[in-house]
């Protein structure tokens, strides 16, 4: 018989970047929400988020590259930043800042519109799914169209097209957008969050997310869709960023990390020929790669 994946301990190897190999801290069951605002970020509605939850709540708010959003909330915490390190990095910032008291964190963008009682309809769900690391919503833009929040994780050649799978069951899924998910902090700790290299560039799909569930799952943890949760995402949702990054940077960084040799190395003749030329061949090289 298999090994039941939910009751599997989490191992510490993952590619690109590994775990701090540092013991597994304790955490308490406090729950907070981080959340990172931008110059053209809307305020954050403090009275939503806690209408989520009939738990105690911590709302930080993280402030990067000058951005003017604030809360009139004066029990939301903001931090601070004075340069925009990328919204992955600035996340890794304010939840590494929390205390050992929280042991959920919910990573919400301002533009998502949290329904009453969703952070509690997914703790319900965490507490079926004890390995799981990440549970998220289905999610939908103001016109109730449903946007890219769930799918399996991609090969090699889709990801080189950019052609990531999108669309999910409930239960187990390969990666889950991070614009509105629940992460369980231990989970989170054992691959030191999100690789911070990901700027969290535009596109349809962040590959900062993609990354994360596939490390994630590597390590031994589930990834899971609860599309019984239905969340309103504004339609700023991964719309890009101050900071200077492209889609393609992201999509390229995954596929070097986990590609075969031969992608590997047509990604850097690709790399050298657009350096020479100015031209960019980087989807074309799709079709000459065989799956590993």
């Amino acid at each position: 018989m298999g090994r039941d994946p939910i009751r599997d301990e989490p191992s510490r190897g993952t590619p690109g970047r590994s775990g701090s190999g540092d013991p597994q801290r304790e955490y308490g069951d406090g729950l907070a929400v981080v959340t990172v605002a931008r110059s053209t970020s809307p305020d954050v509605d403090a009275g939503v988020l806690r209408a989520a939850t009939t738990r105690p709540l911590r709302i930080v708010l993280t402030v990067v590259g000058g951005a003017a959003p604030e809360s009139s909330d004066d029990a939301v915490e903001v931090l601070r930043l004075a340069e925009d390190i990328g919204r992955p990095a600035a996340i890794n910032r304010a939840v590494a800042g929390l205390d050992a008291a929280i042991g959920w964190v919910a990573i919400s963008d301002p533009e998502v519109r949290w329904e009453p009682g969703a952070l509690d309809s997914l703790l319900v769900a965490a507490a079926r799914y004890p390995r799981a690391a990440l549970l998220g919503p289905r999610l939908t833009d103001a016109t109730g169209t449903v946007v890219p929040s769930a799918g399996t994780l991609p090969s090699v050649t889709q990801v080189l097209r950019d052609r990531i799978p999108t669309g999910a069951g409930s239960g187990r899924t390969g990666w889950l957008s991070t614009s509105c998910v629940l992460v369980r902090r231990a989970a989170w700790d054992s691959v030191d969050g999100f690789d911070a290299r990901y700027l969290g560039a535009p596109g349809p799909v962040d590959m900062a997310d993609v990354d994360l569930g596939d490390r994630l799952g590597r390590a031994g943890w589930l990834l899971v869709h609860v599309p019984g949760v239905v969340i309103t995402a504004g339609a700023g949702i991964r719309g890009g960023h101050d900071i200077l990054a492209s889609h393609t940077d992201g999509l390229h960084r995954y596929v070097h990390e986990r590609g075969p040799a031969p992608a590997r190395l047509l990604l850097a003749l690709t790399d050298r020929v657009a350096a020479l030329t100015g031209r960019g061949t980087y989807r074309n090289i799709a079709s000459r790669i065989t799956e590993s």
